[in-house]
């Protein structure tokens, strides 16, 4: 059972308790390592060392909802006042999901003594057309710590 795929059909976007509402589709891009040139004249081979790591962006979207007070005019709000979200969540079934690390112990896939994070709203996109639902789409930049799977 450990190796069971997953379907999408029970996935959402939750700040805490309160679920961000049309949203169908999210994804993170997951987390990178900058690697730095560190090959000298006369040498055959590239060589590189590890920079600071990128944690990544999150996107999710969905139908434009315009009385949604706790998901996308929260979110919205965020953007225009800079906050920085940690709960954020990302579920992957029913009880599963991602979020910004909020502790320094082991789990999650991080190891211990990970830094805390916390993710900032970057861009807000909405699009209406007179022969479909309006959609709305979310990007957000996650800081300063990869996301933990809960």
């Amino acid at each position: 059972m450990a190796n069971e795929s997953k379907s999408g059909h029970k996935c959402k976007v939750t700040l805490g308790a309160n679920t961000v509402l049309g949203m169908g589709t999210w994804s993170w891009s997951g987390f990178t390592n900058n690697m730095l040139d560190d090959t000298e004249f006369g040498t055959e081979f590239d060589d590189y060392v590890i920079g600071v790591t990128n944690c990544g962006k999150i996107t999710f979207n969905g139908n434009f909802k315009a009385d949604d007070t706790t998901g996308q005019d929260y979110l919205r709000s965020c953007m225009l006042n800079e906050l920085e979200l940690t709960s954020l969540q990302l579920y992957v079934d029913a009880v599963s999901y991602y979020t910004p690390n909020s502790t320094t112990a082991v789990g999650g896939g991080l190891p211990a003594e990970t830094p805390v994070g916390h993710v900032k709203i970057e861009s807000i996109e909405t699009n209406f057309d007179k022969g479909a639902l309006g959609t709305i789409s979310f990007t957000a930049q996650v800081c300063k710590s990869p996301l933990r799977l809960i």
